[in-house]
């Protein structure tokens, strides 16, 4: 089960949130595994026009999720907070400045259109080479 450790909101208006879904799988050995999470609402002023920002939100529903999970293999009991804290510290320090720019949640709604539509594109053009 994922538990919420950790809450930092950006200069953006958005909040990246850390989990720990650490688990014992042998011993006194651990899997830390922290999930990053920061959710960005499909609001109109990502989009040049209404047309467009209705036709995201069918396809994307109300919100685009950046998500990224970071593991570490091996970890000992008593080294499990210390491996927490420098995942998250690492995160912060090479990529927190990142989703904090103004560009960010336009970046990554477009990524996602193109994801989407990419797929569709596939599948349609892969059913006329059958």
């Amino acid at each position: 089960m994922k538990k919420l450790i950790r809450e930092i909101p950006l200069a953006n208006g958005l909040t990246v949130r850390f989990f720990d879904a650490t688990r014992r799988y042998f011993g006194d050995y651990h899997q830390v595994r922290i999930s990053i999470c920061c959710e960005v609402p499909l609001n109109a002023d990502l989009f040049e026009d209404a047309a467009a920002h209705h036709d995201a939100a069918k396809l994307l529903g109300g919100s685009v999720s950046y998500s990224k999970d970071i593991e570490h293999q091996g970890v000992a009991t008593d080294d499990i907070p210390g491996t927490v804290e420098k995942v998250i510290q690492h995160f912060v320090d090479h990529s927190l400045s990142y989703l904090s720019g103004s560009e960010f949640p336009r970046k990554l709604v477009q990524s996602e259109l193109k994801r989407i539509l990419g797929k569709r594109k596939a599948f349609v053009v892969g059913g006329y080479r059958g």
